[in-house]
């Protein structure tokens, strides 16, 4: 396997293990006696949001094998589901934007996989579900809690990877091939990066074909951008490779260059590497830049990666 394919399977892996993460939070907070009567409503919205809802299933559930011809987009009847159940159950706004987010996110992948000519066959898709189902099937014994969950909503393993995981495998297929296609093209970029790039390039097709549908939606639910934690970096770019450039404050002229990324950082003790596709035409090395973001994972001890919100470039 490529590290293309690697780096691809790590992020459709993290962003499960945070989906499943979700999901056993909303059952420690719903086991809570003083919350008991929703529990099992706020748990289905959570299961439906990840896994796109049971009204595809049984649009598509004819029997046969599953085709990505079968898949429908911005499909009302399963953002009312969603949307509508997590407001009518009092959930947070912020809950209903994610959840909403997550709907148009999975959409956008699929639509922007298919417009770019990509293919999914049936040997592609019947490995996509063997590999969500042993994912699966690992979670569910590893976790005791999660475990607890489907039996209280009534669900073995097998019922919700037959009316949920086999049918959102489509959705994860494309954005899959979308991390690999990208990861051929910058092999060695970070996970947070390649996601972004993805992501941004899915969401502007989508707007641009599906936006006034988007905003139908949006307007119904009554949804807006989801918050994120703001965070802040000064600094004055000393590098760039491929997909990034590198931000350090107090990083001085003559040291551009003279010192080495990992010298630059350690000096300085801070760095951090931020996506370049937004704003390629922008940079150039020695400029000093104030940039917000809103994601951050480390890398050594002073140096980290992170995605771009807003940039502003001092002259």
């Amino acid at each position: 396997m490529s590290k293309y394919e690697v780096e691809a399977l790590k992020d459709l892996k993290a962003s499960k293990n945070r989906v499943m993460t979700n999901v056993v939070r909303q059952i420690e907070q719903r086991t809570k006696p003083k919350q008991s009567k929703r529990w099992q409503y706020s748990m289905l919205t959570v299961i439906l949001t990840v896994c796109i809802g049971i009204f595809i299933y049984a649009q598509i559930n004819n029997g046969g094998e599953l085709s990505a011809n079968a898949v429908p987009i911005l499909d009302e009847k399963i953002y009312d589901m969603v949307i509508q159940e997590a407001i009518e159950k009092n959930e947070s706004q912020d809950l209903i934007n994610s959840n909403f987010q997550t709907l148009i996110e999975m959409d956008a992948y699929y639509a922007f996989a298919i417009s770019k000519g990509i293919k999914f066959s049936e040997a592609a898709i019947a490995e996509r579900q063997r590999f969500e189902r042993e994912q699966l099937e690992r979670s569910y014994k590893e976790s005791t809690i999660f475990k607890d969950g489907f039996s209280k909503l009534n669900l073995t393993l097998d019922e919700y990877y037959d009316k949920y995981m086999k049918v959102f495998s489509v959705k994860l297929l494309a954005q899959s091939e979308l991390m690999k296609e990208y990861y051929q093209k910058y092999e060695s970029s970070f996970q947070i990066h390649a996601h972004s790039a993805v992501k941004k390039e899915a969401m502007d097709y989508f707007i641009a074909e599906y936006g006034l549908q988007m905003a139908y939606l949006e307007n119904k639910y009554n949804v807006s951008k989801f918050n994120m934690a703001t965070y802040y970096k000064y600094g004055t770019v000393v590098a760039i490779e491929e997909d990034r450039f590198l931000v350090v404050t107090g990083a001085l002229q003559e040291e551009i260059g003279r010192l080495s990324n990992e010298e630059m950082i350690n000096k300085h003790t801070n760095g951090i590497w931020f996506p370049l596709h937004e704003v390629q035409q922008k940079i150039t090395i020695g400029q000093n830049v104030n940039i917000t973001y809103s994601l951050q994972e480390a890398l050594n001890q002073y140096d980290f990666v992170a995605n771009l919100d807003e940039i502003e470039i001092s002259e």
